[in-house]
């Protein structure tokens, strides 16, 4: 055999080795069905390590929005993240979306899948997911950690203020499709969010179905009314990476959380740092898994 057949046939073993490590490494969906066969969900799962990271997303997107931090935390960690049940491909037998039945999903999952030292990152409404999940204490669950939540604890809005958000609950019901999207470009990207992720999050509002995403939103906003009094119950210390394009009341926290708090935040994103800046996000989520391990 000459030389150039040698070569030829190295670099297409090498070819052939490179793609089964990318193959091993690609983020796959799975399903499981929990709560007595009434919930479907779909989610993501890669890497092994001794402490799990279980993402939860939040309203009217996807697990899939979790993708960079999967791949990058693989490494250390046993990384999940789930389509929460009416979003992306997961699917409940139910007509009551509130954050307790959504919380109720997740311990669900965590004990159906026997997860072990569980650090839950939840971001937007899955910041009261999350927090009603920790309220459960499950034994199985190490720490908490907000993405872009828990900013206004004790902010008193001005009557203005109030008034756009209960003009806004009717247009959202009424016309879900054009009002979500709206509600997107006026209330969650930064100047500097490009135009992908603009394109991206308003798409999914509006593939959303508009009957569980209004349901979610109202039913978000009727607990965030009393997440001051639920921090207090709070048995883990909070860590939150949030977007300073609005401050986070750190004196309302400082009253609340009993355990503690931890606030880190990531200039020049809008309200989804972890796709906007991806790299940055990530490190910082580092810093915060450090600490907390």
């Amino acid at each position: 055999m000459n030389k150039k057949a040698i070569l030829l046939i190295a670099i297409a073993s090498l070819s052939v080795s490179i793609s089964k490590a990318q193959t091993q490494r690609r983020m796959t969906a799975k399903q499981i069905t929990i709560r007595d066969k009434q919930v479907e969900i779909n989610y993501f799962e890669q890497g092994q390590g001794n402490t799990t990271l279980l993402f939860l997303h939040g309203w009217c997107i996807s697990g899939a929005y979790w993708k960079n931090q999967i791949e990058y935390f693989s490494k250390d960690y046993t990384v999940y993240a789930i389509d929460l049940p009416g979003f992306g491909k997961s699917r409940a037998k139910r007509t009551n979306w509130t954050i307790e039945e959504y919380a109720d999903d997740v311990i669900a999952f965590i004990d159906t899948m026997n997860l072990k030292r569980v650090i839950i990152i939840g971001h937007s409404m899955a910041g009261e997911i999350m927090l009603q999940t920790a309220l459960s204490n499950n034994p199985k669950i190490a720490g908490i950690v907000g993405v872009d939540n828990f900013k206004f604890i004790d902010v008193e809005f001005t009557p203005e203020q109030i008034k756009q958000m209960t003009d806004f609950f009717p247009m959202l019901e009424n016309d879900f499709k054009n009002s979500a999207p709206a509600y997107a470009d006026m209330m969650l990207f930064h100047s500097t969010t490009s135009e992908e992720v603009r394109n991206k999050v308003k798409a999914d509002f509006t593939d959303s179905n508009s009957v569980i995403g209004y349901a979610t939103f109202m039913n978000q906003m009727r607990y965030a009314y009393t997440n001051a009094q639920r921090l207090e119950q709070l048995n883990y210390k909070l860590y939150l990476i949030n977007s300073n394009g609005f401050p986070t009341n750190k004196t309302g926290l400082r009253s609340h959380c009993k355990n503690g708090f931890h606030v880190e935040s990531i200039s020049a994103t809008g309200h989804y740092p972890m796709i906007e800046k991806p790299t940055k996000f990530n490190l910082i989520l580092e810093k915060v898994l450090t600490i907390i391990k």
